[in-house]
């Protein structure tokens, strides 16, 4: 039974990457062509930082990576499309855990800068990129070849598109690294995104 168990598991894994692979094609797509719609509506950021890092919980323990989640609950509301935060939440958090090596961490923060908005950042301790290597990363279907993403299955769409849905809301993404030093990815929301209670 052990064995079917992990053939049932290895075929749910193979139907959920495909499904991530046409769902991130499709809204690239249609955001280049400027046809990607936004439904927005008040977002609860702390609850959907939260679950998006429980959703990347299993596939972080097999790499033996950690995921930490430090968006205070004092974080108030977002007025933007849940659904492509979570999108862009998750595209970040995966890239993150694919690209650190085991015993590893990815933190996922929130804040309200001084200069007004919202921002929430996946920074983790994996194996970084150089200057190159991220413009190569921000091109669809740009891959950064290394020991440990061919242990992983990727599309190189993730980045491009969350850009694209950041900037769909005003806003913009923010990526420091440096090769050996890990990555920081920051998620920028304009003021007039952020909803005061």
């Amino acid at each position: 039974m052990p064995l079917y168990r992990d053939y049932a598991h290895d075929i749910a894994e193979s139907g959920r990457h495909l499904m991530e692979l046409i769902n991130d094609l499709l809204d690239l797509s249609k955001a280049e062509a400027e046809r990607l719609v936004l439904h927005e509506g008040v977002v609860d950021v702390p609850r959907t930082a939260a679950v998006c890092a429980r959703l990347l919980t299993e596939r972080a323990g097999r790499a033996q990576v950690r995921i930490a989640v430090a968006v205070p609950e004092s974080l108030p509301p977002l007025h933007a499309d849940e659904r492509k935060l979570r999108q862009m939440l998750l595209n970040l958090l995966s890239n993150a855990v694919k690209f650190t090596p085991a015993g590893g961490t990815v933190l996922l923060t929130g804040r309200l800068p001084e200069a007004g908005g919202l921002e929430l950042s996946v920074q983790d301790t994996g194996i970084g990129m150089s200057d190159q290597e991220l413009a190569k990363a921000l091109e669809p279907w740009g891959q950064i070849d290394s020991a440990l993403s061919r242990r992983h299955v990727g599309t190189g769409l993730g980045l491009p598109l969350t850009k694209r849905l950041i900037e769909l809301h005003g806003g913009s993404l923010a990526i420091v690294s440096n090769p050996g030093q890990g990555t920081t990815t920051t998620l920028s929301f304009p003021p007039d995104r952020v909803l005061r209670v």
